[in-house]
């Protein structure tokens, strides 16, 4: 009888484990689901000129980093960036639509493809692809990374 039990343990005790790490696993894909339904709203609003809305799902503490040499290039806080997205709307008076193709979730990071569309005041249409890589955290983004080709919105911005 000793035996059996001896065998039986590690089998519950396995059992038990699978259990607990498919609970966690579930946990997990929930929040990664919650936080691409997050970083999808953002762009939603942003594109319906909710700019209000968009940002509110932005921590105030938030850190946004742009690349190149453009004038809004670099890391801004979220009120600085709230600034570089008042050039864009008086840039893009019918508004500025960013549709996000493509996003994958890992942990508090949500990594999303997007195409912009809109035109310009100076009458040139603008088109460009863009990667966001988002952390997000307790329901609200803290950390932004977007990437774009530079050299297409420099062309767009020139006289």
């Amino acid at each position: 009888m000793k035996f059996l039990l001896a065998l039986a343990f590690p089998t519950i005790f396995m059992l038990g484990s699978c259990a607990m790490e498919d609970t966690s696993l579930q946990i997990m894909e929930t929040k990664q689901m919650h936080n691409k339904e997050i970083a999808t709203r953002f762009f939603d609003q942003f594109s319906k000129g909710n700019i209000d809305t968009a940002f509110a799902l932005v921590s105030d503490d938030a850190v946004w980093w742009v690349p190149g040499d453009l004038p809004f290039s670099g890391t801004k806080t979220k009120a600085q960036y709230l600034q570089v997205v008042g050039s864009i709307q008086s840039g893009f008076p019918n508004g500025l639509k960013l549709d996000a193709t493509s996003m994958i979730a890992e942990g508090d990071k949500v990594a999303v493809e997007v195409s912009s569309y809109g035109e310009h005041v100076n009458g040139k249409t603008y088109t460009n692809k863009y990667h966001f890589l988002m952390t997000i955290k307790d329901g609200q983004i803290t950390k932004v990374k977007e990437y774009m080709d530079t050299l297409h919105l420099f062309q767009l911005i020139q006289p």
